[in-house]
């Protein structure tokens, strides 16, 4: 028997709150995000927020902004209402966080929540209380505990959406995410003092400060000598980079990424951050704040309900501009990995430059252990230990691998890597400086496998041409001799190879991309301990 088709009907309207609440409120610390980020767009100066059980019993915001009228105070909580666009071009020319008026009645429609608001016009306050997207009161106050702002009280958090409370994590890891929200606020917005209570601990307070680097400042007060700061421009955009070693502690691991002021999730600029910082420093284990100002219409964000995630319209210049601001950070300060520093070393945050005082490299003590092997390289160095496993010996290296030691030439390595990478497509990285290089000699076939691989060659006239972009597998390289041998015939042989040019990390991913018989096959690596064996046999 053949069942008739059913029915099609239009959702009811708290139905369909409950639905969009699961879009843009996941968890406590979405929440947290949204109120926060009206607060700021409000003209904000000062924030208390109080949480409860993660959230979920009782999350708490009072602000100084310039607050809300009667009549607005119920549109706030509807969907679909804004004060911040009035047609679809104002998405492209956004200077305000929320705009797409769906974060508050979201939140309504999930939990008990009252508001109380005072427009600096107004005499008196208004009130509004709502429990599960149904209003139970709205009228007018007249003693409030401050002149203008808004107090925004929500407790029993899912309490009308029971199931979203399987989807929430371990009360750690749902704390670590709030404050993860939290310090996103309090470190791109240092002009707004930021009051917090968490459960029964004391309140913490993070005053105004004039510049993002004397927040930083203020918050690392115990080891200022070593935060790194750079600041560069390239066309319309700017970045700046603060970089503090991870071993310093925090009250969490510190690592945000902005475009805007707008805090994002963006896996490809904190992948090139990684890479860029192990390339630079030889590890990527550093606190960082980066900070992007771009053209409002350079990008759409309005592509997720969460609006942490945006669409940059070109991303290349993005990458470019912090591999580069990267390596101006490792050529402008004497960052070592043991932070071996003078009693005086200290550092001064100044915009626009880096001025770090106390040692050098020059002063870092030197071990060197000379030994004569007859027939082979001498002379050189031996790893001491087993932490000292990556040696240089002239142009070839000794590196550690399983319980075997190998010495790996540098140029077979650089070659063989290079020749595999040249045939597959890469994504491209702007030079901020072009590179010019003289024509003559040069493959024209290279040339043409190099631009299918992510390089940009341009000729200029006839005896010049310049790279413009490099694939990004080539990020960390000394550009110019490599270049200078795949875009013409010469052998990697006559690259000069100085292991200070180059971060370890650089080599470690070459000799990861191949098995180790296979450079063996290749007489790319010779294992130490054979050689030995049939040495003394």
């Amino acid at each position: 028997m053949i069942q008739s088709p059913p029915t099609i009907e239009l959702l009811p309207e708290h139905l369909i709150d409950q639905i969009k609440a699961g879009e843009v409120i996941e968890r406590p610390g979405n929440l947290i995000k949204e109120i926060l980020e009206n607060s700021v767009d409000a003209g904000s100066t000062k924030l208390e927020l109080t949480i409860k059980n993660n959230g979920l019993d009782l999350i708490s915001l009072k602000d100084n902004g310039h607050g809300m009228k009667y009549s607005d105070l119920p549109l706030a909580f509807s969907r679909h209402a804004t004060s911040k666009i009035s047609r679809f071009e104002d998405l492209y020319r956004l200077r305000s966080f929320g705009f797409r008026g769906e974060a508050l009645a979201s939140i309504a429609a999930i939990s008990k929540l009252q508001c109380i608001s005072k427009n600096l016009k107004s005499t008196g306050a208004s009130e509004l209380r709502i429990e599960g997207g149904e209003v139970k009161f709205h009228g007018e106050r007249q003693t409030i505990p401050f002149e203008h702002g808004t107090e925004l009280v929500i407790q029993d958090l899912f309490y009308n959406t029971p199931a979203r409370l399987k989807f929430i994590q371990s009360q750690q890891a749902e704390k670590t995410f709030i404050k993860k929200i939290i310090f996103a606020f309090i470190l791109s917005h240092p002009k707004i003092e930021f009051q917090v209570k968490i459960d029964e601990n004391e309140k913490e307070i993070y005053p105004s400060q004039l510049e993002l680097g004397n927040r930083i400042s203020d918050l690392f007060s115990k080891a200022q000598n070593s935060i790194m700061f750079s600041q560069k421009f390239y066309e319309n955009n700017e970045l700046d980079i603060f970089l503090i070693p991870g071993t310093i502690k925090a009250p969490l691991k510190i690592q945000y990424i902005y475009i805007n002021d707008r805090f994002v999730l963006d896996k490809q600029l904190h992948r090139v951050m990684s890479n860029g910082l192990a390339a630079a420093f030889g590890q990527d284990d550093f606190h960082y704040v980066a900070h992007f100002s771009l053209p409002p219409d350079s990008i759409d964000v309005n592509v997720h309900p969460n609006k942490t995630i945006i669409k940059v319209m070109e991303m290349s210049k993005l990458i470019g501009l912090l591999s580069s601001t990267i390596k101006d950070l490792a050529s402008k300060q004497n960052y070592s990995k043991n932070l071996v520093q003078t009693q005086d070393s200290r550092i001064s945050y100044q915009p626009n430059e880096l001025l770090i005082e106390g040692s050098t490299d020059s002063e870092l003590p030197q071990e060197r252990h000379d030994y004569n092997m007859e027939g082979f390289f001498s002379p050189h160095r031996i790893p001491e230990n087993e932490g000292d496993n990556f040696i240089w010996i002239d142009s070839s290296f000794l590196k550690k691998v399983g319980q075997s030691f190998f010495v790996f030439s540098a140029h077979k390595l650089l070659e063989h890597y290079t020749r595999s990478k040249m045939n597959s497509a890469s994504s491209s990285i702007p030079l901020l400086v072009s590179e010019p290089f003289s024509s003559r000699d040069v493959s024209l076939e290279h040339i043409r496998v190099l631009n299918e691989g992510g390089m940009e060659i341009e000729f200029l006239g006839k005896e010049t041409i310049v790279v413009r972009s490099i694939p990004d597998w080539m990020n960390g390289f000394p550009l110019r001799p490599v270049i200078q041998c795949l875009i013409s015939k010469e052998s990697f042989s006559k690259i000069n190879i100085i292991s200070s040019d180059w971060s370890q990390s650089t080599w470690d991913e070459m000799l990861s991309s191949f098995p180790i018989d296979e450079l063996i096959t290749e007489k790319i690596a010779l294992n130490l301990g054979h050689l030995l064996k049939e040495k003394f046999k």
